[in-house]
């Protein structure tokens, strides 16, 4: 059987379980590409300077392209920027459901779970472990870290971080670009641009 092909753009720890998760899928890696080719993962091997250099002179078209960028800012960015096609990195033993839909570039880790009605945007980190019920709406460059649990109906703005183990109640709407700490329980909308922590959580900063 003939391996489909996948570019990475990133090369630290991040960028490695995406690559394992392509392999696993019969992907073979073709370029992984960094901005700064010096300060990889120790694993990573051959990276190629990525577009931030000369932007110009990346090479937009070829195979699809994965951004395996951890910081959600850093990742819009660099995807934004891009003209190419994009991947998704599923591992198959993640439990999506039929009928919800899931973004260009976006990724989903082991043992994650997706039900029913889910739109999940593009270039989305959906991290291990990580449970989304049904009818969430994920906006684009988000991450939703391992082990945060999201109940239905829930909103989750562009941009936005849910921390480890965070867990979001039924129907509440998360602005975009927020933080919501490690273990932090939501009771109530969040708007944009805020940092949220404990349980209850509470906001400490809105830019």
């Amino acid at each position: 059987m003939n391996k489909k092909k996948v570019r990475i753009y990133g090369a630290g720890g991040h960028s490695q379980v995406i690559k394992e998760v392509m392999e696993l899928n019969n992907f073979e890696v073709t370029d992984i590409f960094d901005d700064k080719p010096k300060g990889v993962h120790h694993a990573v091997k051959n990276v190629t300077v990525g577009a931030k250099e000369n932007l110009n002179n990346f090479p937009h078209s070829g195979d699809p392209l994965i951004v395996a960028i951890g910081i959600n800012a850093q990742r819009a960015e660099i995807a934004k920027s891009l003209q190419c096609q994009f991947e998704k990195a599923i591992h198959h033993s993640a439990i999506i459901s039929k009928t919800s839909k899931i973004g260009e570039g976006t990724v989903v880790f082991a043992g994650a779970i997706i039900q029913s009605n889910t739109k999940i945007g593009k270039h989305v980190i959906i991290n291990t472990g990580a449970s989304i019920d049904h009818d969430n709406i994920i906006g684009d460059y988000a991450h939703v870290s391992p082990k945060a649990a999201l109940c239905g109906h829930v909103e989750v703005g562009e941009g936005t971080h849910i921390g480890v183990g965070a867990v979001v109640i039924p129907k509440v709407k998360i602005g975009k670009w927020c933080t919501i700490g490690a273990g932090t329980i939501v009771l109530k909308d969040i708007p944009d641009y805020s940092t949220v922590v404990g349980n209850p959580g509470k906001i400490i900063k809105t830019i």
